[in-house]
């Protein structure tokens, strides 16, 4: 059976990760701007404060933490401390600190610490993709995901302090695909309007059968009516209940997973382009470069010639 969510992880294709600790003591607040990665984070000691979307979240002992592609952000002592000259600018301090260790506030025992990470994704896809994620998962200490994740985080830390290891990138890389589906498919879903996005669509059953139906032949003349069909509800029904839920139209969904899918093919460089056409569903290469242009705003060839 097709699964969605392990495609997008495998097009986003983490690939960097990169610790920081973050210590600090009184009041403090660390600012980072929007940016188009995955970053994680875990608190080891004490608690603070995120300011990301929507109201301030609590972050206490054990936490997790992922942003997806997230707009502006802060991490501070206490609610409020987010404004004013006493900001520190995140990606200039961490870029300063020795040994990635980043100490912030009044000196004294340690109030807070937090163990913090990013890794880089495929940029080709990551616009679309980080679309169809939630910006924020928080996962609290006293659920079953929180302690899986801290296993992981163990294990990542592990491979990337002795990164001479046989094999330690590919062990890397899996762990962290793996910590990023835990998180996701661990992610509350308490909100009486949740977020749309996929995670969402996966939790509504006819949406879900829709969206596995796409993603185990990509290539078939998808109309709403037939997704509908697989679905075992009426058109209007899904037609509804898809953007309510991933935010897209079916059929839109359906065009942005075969670009998707273009994107990868042409990168890699092993088929042409009539091949990558048939691939994805397009009887024709140029029904294909058309679609592929207004898309991209680039023609399949150009673009292959310009990632290689």
């Amino acid at each position: 059976m097709a699964d969605p969510l392990t495609d997008v992880i495998g097009l986003l294709h983490p690939r960097v990760v990169l610790w920081k600790q973050i210590e600090g003591s009184g009041r403090w607040a660390l600012r980072f701007a929007a940016n188009p990665d995955v970053n994680f984070g875990v608190v080891t000691v004490g608690h603070c404060w995120l300011q990301c979307e929507g109201a301030p979240v609590r972050l206490a002992k054990g936490d997790f933490l992922l942003l997806s592609g997230p707009p502006a952000f802060t991490f501070s002592s206490d609610i409020g401390e987010d404004t004013g000259e006493d900001v520190v600018d995140g990606e200039r301090a961490l870029a300063g600190a020795q040994d990635n260790h980043l100490r912030l506030g009044s000196e004294g025992r340690t109030a807070v610490q937090l163990l913090a990470g990013h890794f880089a994704i495929k940029p080709e896809n990551a616009d679309l993709l980080l679309d169809l994620l939630p910006t924020v998962v928080h996962l609290r200490a006293d659920t079953d995901g929180a302690g899986r994740i801290a296993r992981l985080l163990e294990l990542i830390g592990d491979e990337a302090s002795a990164a001479d290891r046989p094999g330690a990138s590919l062990v890397l890389t899996r762990l962290v695909e793996v910590m990023l589906v835990e998180a996701l498919r661990s992610a509350p879903a308490t909100l009486e309007k949740p977020p749309a996005n996929l995670l969402a669509g996966l939790g509504d059953p006819p949406v879900a059968a829709a969206l596995r139906a796409i993603h185990a032949n990509a290539a078939r003349p998808w109309t709403v009516a037939t997704l509908a069909a697989e679905a075992r509800v009426s058109r209007s029904v899904l037609a509804q209940r898809f953007v309510r839920r991933v935010g897209l139209t079916p059929i839109e969904y359906l065009l942005s997973w075969r670009m998707a899918m273009a994107k990868r093919a042409l990168r890699q460089g092993d088929q042409s382009i009539a091949e990558i056409a048939r691939e994805i569903g397009y009887g024709s290469t140029t029904a294909f470069s058309t679609a592929f242009s207004r898309v991209t705003g680039s023609a399949p060839g150009r673009y292959a010639r310009q990632d290689r």
